[in-house]
């Protein structure tokens, strides 16, 4: 099976701003693409970011839908990582999709609002022939509870999340290759390369 995980700069951040002056409300956006991984930005913590010299194109919902049909049409089974103000840009997801929770033990991701969120979802497209339990063996957990990676990259994955995602695909490091579309820090890439699952 032909496997891939993506894990793209996130969907830009929407927020409402009260403009008095003009006695309404206004939609503002955010971008976390050219915020986070844009060529001339850091973060404010001095991590490297992870350079995407494209960044700017993420900030458009039509580019993260892109990336979902194009992951339809060239692999067996997906995965990709996004917020959760993120995942309406990639609905509506196909019937065998699943929406996985990873659960940050530290940190969360930056924002202006009052609620910080502490959590990221995946979302999960097994290949066919193993989505059942009866296919595959035993079932996996939809929910991931784990520090975020140490690779001093933002955005970086630990080892548990790889082999989470990895085992929620049913991945067989005998017979099955698998695409880090985003290979950032490395840390997703050299979990794939060990081969084990949980």
């Amino acid at each position: 099976m032909r496997l891939a995980i993506a894990d793209p700069p996130y969907p830009p951040q929407y927020s409402e701003r009260y403009d008095t002056a003009a006695g309404g409300t206004r939609i503002t956006m955010r971008s976390r693409a050219q915020r986070w991984y844009g060529t001339d930005r850091r973060s404010g913590n001095g991590k490297p970011a992870d350079v995407h010299p494209a960044a700017n194109e993420w900030d458009s919902p039509r580019r993260h839908r892109d990336l979902l049909e194009q992951l339809l049409d060239q692999y067996d089974g997906w995965a990709i990582a996004t917020t959760p103000d993120g995942l309406d840009h990639y609905r509506p997801l196909p019937i065998p999709c699943r929406t996985l929770a990873w659960v940050k033990t530290t940190g969360g991701i930056p924002g202006g609002h009052r609620i910080r969120s502490s959590w990221e979802p995946v979302i999960a497209y097994p290949p066919r022939g193993r989505r059942g339990r009866a296919e595959h063996g035993r079932q996996v957990r939809d929910v991931l509870i784990a520090a975020p990676g140490v690779r001093n990259f933002i955005g970086s994955k630990p080892a548990a999340w790889t082999r989470w995602v990895l085992d929620a695909l049913g991945y067989d490091p005998e017979t099955d290759t698998v695409d880090d579309l985003f290979p950032g820090s490395g840390a997703v890439s050299a979990e794939i390369a060990r081969g084990v699952l949980l």
